[in-house]
């Protein structure tokens, strides 16, 4: 079964983590969120780990979704080229 696993040294920060992706899996429709596992001590120093289990659901009809970020910046555009000057001193028209 698919599973996500959120882990971090704070373990209050993991819960409120884990806490948000739950409700926002929950909310969406092609989503089933199963068991949630509670906080599963790190092996090594602080903190915790959380396993949510997310299954697809089948009664989708096959609709494709896109999910676009819209918080990142935009790449910048590049500026227009500029053309090469002319080869030898330029004319000041004198």
């Amino acid at each position: 079964m698919p599973q996500i696993r959120l882990m971090g040294s704070d373990s209050a920060a993991v819960q409120r983590t884990a806490d948000a992706v739950v409700r926002a899996l929950r909310a969406w429709p092609e989503t089933r969120v199963g068991d949630v596992s509670s906080p599963v001590p790190n092996r090594r120093g602080s903190g915790c780990r959380i396993y949510i289990e997310v299954l697809a659901d089948v009664a989708t009809d096959g609709v494709e979704v896109t999910v676009e970020r819209d918080d990142q910046a935009q790449p910048e555009q590049r500026p227009a080229r500029r053309r090469a000057l002319p080869s030898g001193r330029a004319q000041l028209g004198r």
